[in-house]
């Protein structure tokens, strides 16, 4: 099996990696843990990161994959497909805002303007991470492209 085919699971695989990090960390800080937040956005972050490389790469070898859904789901999938791109172009420069307004010294900054920003991307960044498994299990497995 040739290394390009093998990326969407590859990239399946970070998606649901980032889901879990996200998740693990909006439960950190809920619970007033701020260190393992930090480490699991930090983890969040690296996965999305490698991700954002890997599906680049990926798509600048391949072009698009054709969808191989017929009939009604061929709407479905590709408004699912449209806002899960449109809001991964948006989230990453929230992202970058909301790091960069993270307290990174606990005892001398507040959180309010990480805080304000964060309620805004952990939604976006999380629905994005979410539907690239979808997208990806209606695009490769539930109607697998022909060869």
């Amino acid at each position: 099996m040739e290394l390009i085919s093998i990326l969407p699971h590859f990239h399946a695989a970070l998606n649901l990696a980032s889901a879990i990090l996200l998740f693990a960390a909006y439960r950190a800080i809920r619970n007033r843990d701020a260190v393992t937040h930090r480490q699991r956005m930090a983890g969040a972050l690296i996965v999305s990161a490698i991700f954002l490389v890997s599906y680049l790469t990926y798509h600048a070898a391949v072009g698009n994959v054709k969808f191989a859904g017929t009939g009604w789901i061929r709407p479905v999938y590709f408004t699912l497909l449209i806002t899960h791109v449109a809001l991964a172009a948006v989230s990453l420069p929230m992202i970058f805002l909301t790091v960069r307004r993270a307290p990174w010294r606990l005892s001398t900054m507040t959180c309010d303007p990480h805080r304000r920003i964060a309620r805004l991307t952990w939604p976006v960044w999380m629905y994005v991470s979410i539907s690239g498994l979808v997208v990806y299990a209606m695009a490769f497995h539930i109607y697998p492209p022909t060869p």
